[in-house]
């Protein structure tokens, strides 16, 4: 069967707001909403190319690193969920590929999760596929999440024993962690306030070894650190963990930083450090022009 996005109306964005503000909660500014032809327009070239400072939490100790987020647009295959190849389909996704490189001592991790949001109008969140992957010297996990026929499915492939083939299945209609940060680029007013069930990011999940099973967040708007920016923050009612991604008030809702915590402290954070937009970077192969291309980014 195939996937059809969950589509959110204004009155359903409206009565969330409402039930949101009565139930105590203090609303803020939200981002300024952008016009379709706007959001198409912004993402009718090339990648998006952002470059963070990252510190990262590993073995009680804060890391510090590189992060590296990428925003494009491409075609997409909605029954199979990989990319359209063949050029046949008219089915597009937002694509975000986020990659974090640090050391934790004698050795490297390397991380990159990879999320595919349908590119449509009023499209929040509802991703049809998240893959996660974590490599260092003691070996490699990787977990994929597929939204198809009204459910979520995730599985998870690891070196450790107790994680390895093991799956979870959620409702469909439950937001993923993951596709908050695609959603905060295509519609950020429309993502839910209050108390929602979210299902927690991939990579924290397999950092901390935890099922990547639905909770009970608390999320809302926050004003931003300068009058141009907004945070929007999810907070985990059983952990405590909280993740706050601040971005641009307008379009195109440029991802600032990032920061991530819990009771005992910072697990990461990044602060933005360069950004190209528009940037075909697979056509950056050369050595001589590719290094030209991360000297700008100042990587």
């Amino acid at each position: 069967m195939e996937y059809s996005p969950v589509k959110v109306t204004s009155s359903f964005l409206l009565s969330i707001l409402f039930f949101a503000t009565a139930c105590g909660q203090k609303t803020t500014q939200l981002p300024n909403e952008a016009s379709w032809q706007s959001i198409q327009s912004t993402w009718a070239g090339a990648a998006e190319l952002n470059h963070y400072q990252l510190k990262q939490e590993r073995y009680g100790q804060i890391h510090d690193g590189t992060a590296v987020l990428i925003f494009t647009r491409e075609p997409f295959l909605e029954d199979r969920q990989v990319k359209d190849e063949s050029g046949l389909g008219n089915f597009q996704v937002l694509k975000m590929n986020s990659l974090r490189h640090f050391l934790t001592g004698a050795y490297p991790y390397r991380t990159m999760v990879s999320v595919f949001q349908p590119f449509e109008k009023e499209s929040t969140g509802q991703a049809l596929k998240v893959s996660t992957s974590i490599q260092e010297w003691c070996g490699h996990s990787f977990q994929q999440t597929n939204r198809r026929d009204g459910s979520t499915k995730t599985e998870v492939k690891s070196y450790y024993e107790k994680e390895d083939n093991t799956s979870y299945v959620e409702k469909a209609s439950i937001l993923l962690e993951d596709e908050v940060w695609t959603a905060l680029r295509l519609n950020p007013k429309g993502l839910p306030v209050g108390k929602i069930q979210m299902i927690r990011g991939s990579l924290a999940s397999r950092l901390s070894h935890q099922e990547p099973i639905s909770e009970a967040v608390q999320a809302s708007w926050l004003p931003g650190k300068s009058s141009t920016t907004l945070i929007y923050e999810i907070t985990y009612q059983k952990s405590g963990r909280t993740l706050a991604i601040e971005i641009q008030k307008d379009l195109p809702y440029g991802i600032q930083g990032w920061k991530e915590h819990d009771s005992e402290g910072l697990i990461s954070e990044g602060t933005l450090v360069k950004r190209e937009s528009n940037v075909d970077y697979w056509n950056y192969n050369g050595k001589s022009k590719g290094n030209k291309l991360r000297k700008r980014l100042k990587l």
